[in-house]
């Protein structure tokens, strides 16, 4: 697409009704005063990376690179900041879809939860990129973010966390580890032995906690996220080129690749599927607790 035809679609606003058509989990919204796309999430059956939620999630980012890309400066975008939220009123994500999990493992269907799994990582890979647009991407975490929620976060160049949000990697208490992306940007972030003592602990920190560690980078009381986030927004608007630009850097120096990712994610498959009984009961009982975090109706 050429800049002429991109720059005709963001003067109409026919770019956001294309990008937001017909998706049922994930609503879209635009402030063009501070430069924001706000993707939430809603979360109608389980606070968890669905399917169908994933499903949507994706073809907005598809839409964005078919409609964005070859794009280079951020005033050439209609927004500069992509910022995921949830519906949620306790929790940001509470990761993968373990009630799926259970059905795949109970059926020893490798080729779905194979293919779950692979679409996760193309997500959080492209959010982890930027989509490879001259853009920020961001979570505006307002409750919980545990496993593939903790995962996800870890991709965004901006977090902004309530205080009274937790925020862990549970996956080993059931005898699996995260293997969409956070041992490979925990390694990066942490360094290997910190990023291992942490996946074993599979403990919850807090937001404060969070922070110390780098995974969050502010914190905010309880109802403030939001006016954080348009705080340091409004406060870094005069350099965001730079910012976009270094943020660019980082991740050419970590040099995480898809294929790094991908070979994770199939051995995090064999190791799922071969899961005893003992660990589905625990994985079954915390996919209750998803369920009980759904957005009201």
């Amino acid at each position: 697409m050429s800049l002429n035809t991109v720059t005709s679609l963001v003067r109409s606003r026919s770019w956001l009704e294309m990008v937001g058509e017909d998706l049922r989990q994930l609503e879209v919204g635009h402030d063009p005063a501070r430069g924001i796309l706000w993707l939430r999430m809603r979360h109608p059956e389980r606070a968890c990376f669905t399917r169908e939620l994933m499903a949507d999630m994706r073809t907005v980012q598809l839409r964005l690179k078919d409609l964005f890309g070859g794009l280079r400066d951020p005033r050439d975008m209609p927004f500069q900041w992509l910022v995921w939220a949830s519906d949620a009123p306790r929790a940001w994500s509470l990761g993968g879809d373990l009630s799926a999990f259970c059905r795949f493992i109970r059926d020893q269907d490798h080729a779905g939860l194979l293919a779950y799994a692979e679409q996760a990582v193309a997500i959080l890979y492209d959010n982890y990129r930027s989509l490879d647009l001259p853009i920020m991407t961001a979570a505006l975490v307002e409750g919980d973010a545990l496993g593939g929620g903790f995962e996800a976060i870890l991709t965004d160049d901006l977090v902004v966390a309530e205080r009274g949000a937790k925020f862990g990697l549970p996956e080993i208490l059931f005898n699996m580890f995260p293997g969409m992306g956070a041992s490979s940007i925990l390694v990066r972030k942490l360094g290997s032995a910190q990023a291992v003592r942490m996946i074993l602990s599979g403990q919850s920190w807090s937001a404060d906690e969070a922070q110390a560690a780098g995974a969050v980078s502010l914190v905010a009381e309880p109802g403030g996220a939001r006016a954080e986030l348009h705080r340091y927004i409004d406060y870094n608007r005069a350099r965001i080129r730079g910012e976009i630009a270094l943020h660019q850097a980082r991740r050419r120096a970590e040099a995480l690749a898809i294929d790094e990712m991908l070979d994770v994610v199939r051995l995090w498959t064999d190791l799922t599927l071969g899961l005893n009984e003992d660990s589905l009961r625990r994985m079954a009982s915390l996919a209750r607790v998803q369920e009980r975090k759904r957005a009201a109706a």
